[in-house]
């Protein structure tokens, strides 16, 4: 399933300030080992220690920004008001790197912001938390916000992750260009999801 001989296929996810327990949550448990699912996850945030949540809630991340550059599938979970907040210059850098070098960057809902503020989404077609699309749209002029987006709050956006890095990890012919430069389409998000339910 993976590409790198026989390691792991290793997925980074990258809890920022305000991260939301569901994305945080999905994002680490989707891609969880199990033996049709070679992955090996490591939860990290811009340093070691205590990455605070919303809510009263606060994530324990064992692994820092060092994480990105042994990653071969980066993940950003959503936060809260992505509007009032800024990714710590440190990260961006951390995932401009893992982009280079060819990694696979990806957010859920709201983590678009921080692939925007990166770069990575300049010139593509991109999403995120149907509340939001406007700021990303008036923030980040050089990202072609879709907003005619049919959203199922919470399940959409892990599920589609999940299903693009399978089929791209089994060989599937399936289009993920978007997922390597940074993102899903809407597009690609509904299309996945239809096909995983058609799956069966």
């Amino acid at each position: 399933m993976n590409h790198n001989g026989d390691r792991d296929h290793r997925v980074a996810v990258l809890v920022l300030d305000g991260a939301k327990a569901l994305d945080v949550g999905i994002a680490a448990h989707v891609f969880a080992k199990r033996p049709s699912m070679p992955y090996e996850v490591r939860v990290c945030g811009v340093q070691p220690g205590t990455a605070e949540g919303w809510n009263g809630l606060a994530y324990a991340v064992g692994h820092g920004l060092e994480e990105l550059a042994w990653a071969d599938t980066v993940l950003v979970p959503g936060y809260r008001n992505p509007a009032d907040r800024t990714t710590p210059p440190a990260a961006i850098d951390a995932l401009r790197a893992a982009h280079k070098r060819g990694a696979r960057i990806a957010a859920i809902s709201t983590g678009a912001f921080t692939l925007a503020n990166a770069g990575l989404l300049d010139g593509h077609t991109a999403t995120t938390h149907w509340d939001y699309t406007h700021v990303l749209r008036d923030r980040y002029p050089e990202v072609n916000v879709d907003e005619n987006v049919l959203f199922a709050e919470g399940l959409v956006p892990p599920l589609s992750v999940r299903t693009t890095e399978e089929r791209t990890d089994e060989g599937s012919a399936l289009d993920v260009a978007q997922i390597a430069c940074g993102s899903c389409t809407s597009k690609t998000l509904f299309v996945l999801l239809s096909e995983a339910i058609t799956a069966g």
